[in-house]
């Protein structure tokens, strides 16, 4: 296993796959949440994100699952996150690993199980490479993937979390912090059935895939329902 002492360390935010999660997604599906498909999001996304010089980590909440999300992910690290909105989340655990001695952290969610090693470790390189430099990974939503940093930016207060310009504040306020900021690729996370079944379909998530392919029949009977109902 790689130290986190001396490697970078990609840290995948994460809700107990038992506490909900994903409300809009399966309330467009017309299904009732399911722990099942949030824990294949989770492991996807963490097979996905595997690089052999990258640590690992997995930061849950609520905090009492964590023995929960452990029993799922075997022998992967998983902490606890703090309580407080999506930017004091994600500062604090950044501030916990650099505090462990992290040189680098990534952060991502748990709903990218179409995420490539290559994407993680272009962030890393990024960072390694010019510590001044933040790297974020846009999404077609207007809110960004991953971020990636060598030390905790100013850039998780101050923003209108959920909005559509999420990426456009955070890039401002890391170059009012004296960053440089690196771009990757674009991609979309999984907020919406098209978002679910683009992740499915791209062949680097089996289990999402497998979740999809199980109710496909489902999913597809629901959606003609609704369709009729709305005199489509």
């Amino acid at each position: 296993m790689v130290d986190a002492a001396n490697a970078p360390v990609l840290a995948v935010l994460t809700r107990a796959p038992s506490s909900g999660g994903k409300t809009r997604l399966f309330a467009a599906l017309g299904v009732p949440t399911d722990p099942s498909l949030l824990t294949a999001l989770l492991l996807d996304t963490l097979d996905g994100g595997t690089v052999p010089s990258v640590r690992q980590v997995v930061a849950v909440t609520p905090a009492s699952a964590c023995d929960e999300v452990q029993a799922i992910v075997g022998d992967t690290e998983v902490i606890a996150q703090p309580d407080g909105d999506l930017g004091a989340r994600m500062r604090a655990t950044m501030a916990a690993l650099f505090a462990r001695g992290a040189p680098a952290v990534v952060l991502v969610g748990s709903d990218l199980p179409h995420i490539t090693a290559a994407v993680v470790a272009d962030a890393c390189a990024g960072v390694m490479e010019e510590p001044e430099t933040l790297v974020l990974g846009p999404a077609h939503d207007g809110g960004y993937y991953l971020i990636a940093a060598r030390r905790v930016p100013s850039v998780f207060s101050g923003i209108t979390w959920g909005s559509a310009d999420v990426m456009t504040q955070t890039a401002r306020a890391a170059v009012a912090d004296g960053y440089r900021v690196h771009r990757l690729p674009m991609m979309t996370d999984v907020d919406t059935p098209d978002a679910l079944r683009g992740a499915a379909h791209t062949g680097r998530a089996p289990r999402t895939a497998a979740w999809l392919d199980e109710r496909a029949a489902r999913l597809t009977a629901l959606g003609a329902q609704a369709n009729s109902q709305s005199g489509h």
